[in-house]
Parts: structure tokens; sequence; C-alpha cells
């Protein structure tokens, strides 16, 4: 999309954020670049937080929200430039710096601050937890954006360093996030020389080579590996193992044992790590083949290797670690696997390469069946037509993997794309995290909600995976449904919680929240014969005005319950994310009106309902198996025989069962029974290594 229709499309995403969800321009303008780069994976569980102030000798102070990447430690402030309607004008070196400064700001007058401003207010909070833990963090990280272009003469922004923490800038113009919605994913690629850390470059020899990758093994000099880590942060991992660092703890103590006891063992002792790469350079030295620039760097397992050596090469100052980290070598398995293919490839690598790790199946859930399924269904299903007022059915778009409605708008025709957004408008899209997020909440999880997206949907997926182990039956339209009628309600919840006179424009998430499971507490305490009707809130698409008066009570006692004076912890946003907040908040006694008891379904009557769409699902189930058998085709299936016959791979019982596969052919089909064992025999014989 060529940059003027770029702006045009970023600024309608603006205008209608801010319509949809009535807050500021300027609010509005902030959640639709922090989505960018949440997606980008530049930014993650952002918090707003706008303050605007004079610290000490009066100099200028503004931040508008910050984030914590618990893997590398990195604690990012964001801060807005004031907004031009995305004029021509062009942003001078001079300003820059200046809000750069403002935001710095914060952090040197913390202190300050804490004298001056009102104890109740969220940067309150913030900088007094910042006073506690500003030594803990690796590194701080400064982003300015705008809705306008940076002159073309901004040097690159020095170094500098606060408290003996370094400090990294970054600028993000309007041009910039053009390009990184210009890219071919959804993430901005990290392009590492590496002679910028290391002369030569890495040694590697070339393994293995297909049409879709080149497998390189390699030995990287730990020095290298600690210095990109900390240059590059949490990005270098792959989303699944950041997710689950960010979860588990990232530094192994056993390894920062070996760098700084035993570094010349480290390479015998450790396995190793395995990356992938969109693309490479390489040079040939004295015979020796050396990688010497890498595109889009992922580490897909060995995260906490990778860490823990960053992390070492930081802290550790007293103990010469960077003299010891330079004996150290790691082995590591590279793959080139290019765009096209990433999506693909990099999911299974992923999971392969940490078959021996503590990653489990759950921490690597975007390909997991349960998200294929949800998302097939919301491609599928349509909302009921509303009172004779909507005329057409829309979906509930469910965003599977990061940039898929992006894709299906950012570079359409016009017609296609407003064709597009009438059946599939963005206020129904919902995502992984907000899935896991309704549900979590659903399980009366709101301190787990209020701990962040990654944690959140750790938590899920480990609760999902179960549950499909046992069964996935339960898993169906129905349960779709129920999702959707969960995200109507929060969303419900979060528009009526902006409305009320008791609230200050803070800590909104967590209010919400608790808002959320305090309603499903309430029913499950006071109200057991009785279920939520889920049923209602998807057959109307709303929650009704007296479950809206009932979200008002509901929601002042959780605001109050989260900042109560004698609170254990002083900033409000990490108290919510205490079990013992979410105790004491399910405590609290309120009796629902009964006009909404009245909108209450018998429990024994939803467990019926529940019981029908799993015969449904079991049916569709069924129904599949003999649709995928007739779509692999006859000839594929005599194919497989033959492949399986030469290395006697097959027993009689299995060989019956592929010949009535073949027999599609005549216009036999297989039943629904034989279809699930016939694809069983399918995966048995992949294992096995059939290519097909």
């Amino acid at each position: 999309m060529e940059y003027s229709r770029f702006i045009e499309y970023f600024k309608n995403q603006v205008l209608y954020e801010a319509e949809e969800k009535s807050i500021p321009y300027y609010d509005a303008f902030i959640n639709t670049v922090v989505e960018m780069l949440t997606d980008a994976e530049i930014v993650s569980d952002f918090i707003p937080l706008h303050f605007e102030g004079n610290g000490s000798q009066n100099r200028k102070i503004q931040i508008d929200g910050y984030f914590i990447d618990e893997v590398d430690m990195t604690l990012s402030l964001l801060v807005l430039l004031p907004l031009s309607d995305f004029s021509d004008e062009i942003i001078l070196s001079s300003d820059v710096k200046m809000y750069l400064d403002r935001a710095l700001a914060f952090l040197k007058d913390h202190e300050y601050l804490l004298r001056v401003i009102e104890e109740s207010s969220p940067a309150f909070g913030f900088a007094k937890d910042f006073s506690r833990q500003k030594n803990l963090y690796s590194k701080y990280r400064i982003i300015l954006v705008s809705d306008r272009k940076r002159t073309r003469n901004l040097q690159s922004i020095g170094d500098s360093s606060l408290y003996d923490i370094p400090i990294e800038y970054q600028v993000w113009d309007i041009e910039r996030l053009h390009k990184l919605a210009e890219s071919e994913s959804t993430r901005e690629d990290i392009e590492i020389n590496i002679k910028e850390f290391n002369k030569t470059g890495i040694p590697c020899i070339l393994a293995a080579e297909t049409d879709d990758f080149q497998a390189y093994l390699c030995n990287v000099p730990g020095l290298l590996l600690a210095e990109i880590f900390n240059k590059y942060g949490s990005r270098l991992l792959e989303g699944n193992v950041r997710s689950f660092l960010q979860t588990k703890g990232k530094v192994n103590k056993g390894i920062r044992n070996t760098i700084l006891n035993d570094p010349s063992k480290f390479f015998v002792y450790n396995n190793g790590i395995a990356a992938t790469v969109n693309s490479i350079d390489i040079e040939v030295k004295k015979g020796v083949t050396y990688i010497t620039k890498m595109k889009d760097l992922q580490i897909v397992n060995g995260g906490q290797t990778t860490a823990s050596l960053g992390v070492a090469l930081l802290n550790d100052i007293k103990e010469n670690v960077r003299e010891k980290i330079q004996y150290i070598s790691v082995p590591m398995k590279l793959s080139v696997v290019s765009h096209d293919k990433s999506s693909e490839l990099i999911p299974m690598i992923s999971r392969f390469a940490n078959t021996q790790n503590k990653v489990s199946d759950s921490d690597l859930a975007s390909n997991h069946p349960f998200h294929i399924r949800m998302e097939e269904a919301s491609r599928r299903i349509t909302t009921p037509n509303i009172d004779g007022t909507v005329q057409y059915g829309t979906k509930w778009y469910y965003e599977r993997a990061n940039g898929q409605y992006k894709q299906e708008t950012y570079k359409a025709k016009e017609s296609e794309r407003k064709k597009f957004d009438l059946s599939n408008p963005k206020k129904q899209l919902f995502k992984k995290v907000e899935l896991a997020r309704y549900i979590n909440l659903y399980h009366q999880l709101p301190h787990i909600v209020s701990q962040g997206n990654q944690k959140s949907f750790l938590k899920f997926s480990d609760w999902m995976s179960q549950e499909w182990e046992k069964s996935d039956l339960q898993f169906n339209d129905d349960y779709f449904k129920k999702v959707v009628s969960l995200a109507i309600l929060t969303n419900e919840t979060d528009r009526i919680i902006r409305e009320q006179d008791w609230y200050q424009g803070s800590y909104k998430a967590n209010i919400v929240a608790y808002t959320v499971a305090k309603i499903f507490k309430i029913i499950e305490t006071e109200y057991k014969d009785y279920a939520f009707d889920f049923k209602s809130v998807w057959q109307k698409q709303s929650i009704s005005e007296n479950w809206q008066y009932e979200i008002k009570i509901i929601s002042k006692y959780m605001y109050d319950q989260l900042v109560k004076s004698d609170r254990q912890v002083e900033n409000v946003t990490e108290w919510a994310k205490r079990a013992d907040c979410w105790n004491q908040a399910s405590e609290i006694k309120i009796k629902l009106k009964d006009q909404v008891i009245k909108e209450l379904v018998y429990k024994n009557q939803e467990k019926q309902a529940e019981k029908d769409a799993k015969k449904d699902q079991k049916l569709i189930n069924e129904i599949s198996y003999t649709i995928q058998v007739f779509e692999y085709g006859f000839e594929n299936w005599k194919i497989l025989i033959s492949w399986a016959v030469e290395r006697n791979l097959l027993n009689p019982r299995d060989m019956e069962l592929l010949k009535v596969a073949v027999a599609i052919e005549k216009g036999k089909i297989p039943s629904d029974k034989q279809s699930k064992v016939i694809l069983e025999i399918l995966e048995k014989l992949r294992l096995e290594g059939y290519p097909k």
C-alpha cells in the first residue's frame, strides 16, 4: 500500500478506535500504535499511564505508558509527540531530543515526584515501584511515537545510561510505522551485522538443504550471543519460547554457575540452541565458512541459555564475566527459512526442538487444534438477526495468528475491503490472548489476567490442552458462541465502567477483569442451581438492561477493593495481580436483583445443552474424517500402500483399511469409523518417514 493510502487507512483506524470506545483521539492514536507494536512483538502488556508535570528544577516531564519485559528485564516508557493530523511537517532533531528527555526525566525525578504528586494517582504507584526496583532492570528503553515523519538528518541517538543501567532510544514516526505495515510478516525484521560484535563472524558448516530450507551447524562465541541478546532483547526469542520464559523464569542457576566457575566446559555441558532466520550472508576465509549477517533471527530453543548469558554479562560485573564468557562457545543449529515458508515451518521447528525441554505443547499453542477449530467456527458462524434491524449476519473474526485480519483488508481493493468490513466488523475481532482472557475470567482468575497477556495465555493454554486431551468434543460451535458471549459481556462491562462518575481514567483493565470474574463468582456461590444465560447474550448480541444496571453496582465494589487504603501493595496495578486481592474481592457479599436472577438459566438445562453440543461435534468430527480421506485422493492412497509395503510397515488390518481408501476410485466410501483409523495409519506412516 502506497504511503498516502496508508495514512488514510491508519487515520481511519484511529477514528474508529476513538468512536467505538468513546475515548479521546489522543488515546486512540496510542492504542492503534501499540496494537501494531504488539503484533510486531516490540511491545507486550502495555499499561497506559498519561502523566505530564514538572520535576526538580522545573524540567518538563511526560510519559504516556510503560511496559516491562520480564524476559530481558527491560523497562520501556512510551511518549507521544503532539499530534499534527498526519501533516507534512517534519519532526526536528531538537523535538525528538526534547520529548525523549521528558520521558527520561520521569525516571530521573521519580523521588521528587513521590513527594509532590497525589498518592492515589497511577503515576505515584509507578514511581514508587520504580524506586524499589530500578536496579533490577537490565535496560531502560524510551520509545517516541508520532504521526509525522522525522527529519532525514536525524542522527542515531547516542547511548546513555542512568543508575549505571544502559538506555536505548527508539523513534517510531509514521514512516517507520508504514514500513512495519508493509513488511511481509507482522514483525519488524531484525537485521544483525555480526561484524559489529565479532570481526570474523560465526563459523558454520552446511548440514542439510532442501527447496524449503537450509540447515547449518554453528559454533557461536558466548560473548557474541550475550551481546546480541543485550542489544535486541527478547525479540530474538520465538514467541512461544518468550512466553515460557516470562512465566517460568529466565535465569538458570546451573547455567550461571558454569559461566562463573567453569566457562571452558560450557560447550560440553550445554545442549546448545536452535534458531531460525529468513536469510544470511556468508563469507569464506581460508576454507572456513562464516555467517556475517542474519535477518530476523529467532531462537526457538535455548532461550534460557541465551538470556542467562546476557543477564550474566550485564549483572555480574564484579565477577569479571566478560573475561570468562570469552572462553565460552555455544553450539547452534540454524535453519534458514524464507518468509513464505516461515509460518508453516517455524512452529514445527519450535515444537520438535523443544521435545526434550520443559516447554510443553500448551506453550506452543498457536497451531493447536483448539485454535484451528475456533478459527474455522469464526469464519463459518454468523450472528443472528437482531429484532429485524440487522438484515444480514456478521461474523466474530478470531485471529489465530497475528496479522490475519490485517492481511484480509490491508492491501485489498477498496470495494473488497468494505465488503469484508461489513461482514467482519473490527469491533468483532478478537485474538488468542483475548480469548484466553475471557475464559480465565469465566474461570474466576482476574488476578492471573491482571498479570498480563502472556501469563494469562499460558494459564489458559495449560487448562485447554488438558481438557482437549480428555475430550475435544466440548470445544464446539456452542463453545465458540459462549466465548463470543463472554467477549460481549467483557466489552459491555468496559463501556459501562468508562461512563461511571467514580471512574477516574485509571485501572480500567483491572476493574473490568474483577467485575466480570465477580459476576460468575456470585452466581456460583449464591445461586448454585443457576447459570449465566450465554445463549440469550448470543441471540441478542448484547446484555440486558438489568445486567447493565447490576454491572454498575458490582464494578463499584470491585473498584473500591482495588484502591482501598489498606491494600497490601501501593501500586494498584500490582495489587490486582495478587491472589490475596482476588480472595478478598471474592468474599465480598453481593446479592443480585430479582430481575437479574430471573434472567439466569437452570444449571441442568445448561448441562443438557452442552451434552447435545458434544453429540453434534462428534458427528462433525466423524464426517470430517471421511471428507479428509476422500480429499486425500485414491491415487495418493495407492502411492502410500506401495511405499509402506516396500518397507514392510503394514499389518494385515492396516492393509485392508488402506484398500478401503483406494476403493474410493470405484465410488465406494469408507465409514466414519474406518476413516478415522485410516487417517491414524497415515499419521503413523508419516512418523516412519512417509513424505506426503
